[in-house]
């Protein structure tokens, strides 16, 4: 099974008449105080990760790995590379980060920002363990990167009270909001900006990660199966 990277680059140019928003954000989001010191951003994660850990039994597994540099060895075989990389491994259980990753977002987005990354990857984390991935159904990865997103931000607002009017919140958005891509026909889309946009919103709304469709009721296999019986069962009422 692949990793799950979540790709902070930002790849494609919002359409024009969504640029109001951009500006919108840009004057919204763009006073974070940043996280200056490397340690400082770095502990953050960790910390983070470990809240969630106490947060989700699901979780109580899952390791911080620290990559040696772009391209370096994890328990999934060589990360990606460049500037920003970071990922949940399933083979090992890990969340792998490249350490200038962590330190980059933190001057950026603060510790919202931080704070999102761990609990998008710790995502993942529930996704293994709680409900399999959608992408061993469908071919994109897109639904699973969007439940992530959506599992996270019921886990900030479970563990920090982030809301979508909190200043922290929002900061937590614009992050998800510049990191959306439209790379549509690649297995790798993690979903364009306004997608994980709601994604994350609906998250912080819920407060809750299995109402993120991730509980081992109802997830994306049973909604399949019951599909399934849905449609046998339409199909024997209308035989003669």
């Amino acid at each position: 099974m692949s990793d799950r990277t979540l790709d902070v680059r930002r790849r494609d140019q919002p359409a024009a008449r969504w640029r109001w928003l951009v500006l919108v954000a840009a004057a919204w989001f763009g006073t974070a105080a940043p996280v200056q010191a490397s340690a400082a951003s770095r502990s953050l994660f960790v910390a983070t990760l470990a809240d969630l850990r106490g947060l989700d039994g699901s979780l109580r597994q899952v390791r911080a790995g620290w990559l040696a540099g772009p391209g370096g060895l994890s328990g999934c075989g060589k990360a990606p590379q460049g500037d920003l990389v970071l990922f949940y491994c399933p083979r090992d259980r890990t969340v792998y980060a490249l350490p200038s990753s962590i330190d980059l977002v933190a001057n950026r987005y603060g510790e919202a920002g931080v704070r999102y990354l761990a609990a998008h990857e710790m995502a993942h984390g529930r996704q293994h363990a709680v409900t399999g991935y959608a992408s061993e159904i469908v071919r994109s990865v897109v639904l699973d990167e969007l439940q992530a997103d959506c599992i996270a931000g019921a886990y900030l607002n479970r563990l920090y009270g982030y809301t979508v009017e909190s200043a922290a919140g929002r900061q937590a958005l614009a992050f998800a909001y510049s990191i959306g891509d439209t790379a549509f026909y690649s297995r790798e889309w993690h979903g364009n900006p306004r997608l994980r946009l709601a994604a994350l919103g609906r998250g912080l709304r819920q407060g809750d990660p299995a109402r993120c469709l991730s509980s081992r009721r109802f997830n994306y296999a049973s909604l399949l199966q019951s599909g399934n019986a849905w449609l046998q069962q339409l199909r024997r009422l209308r035989q003669p």
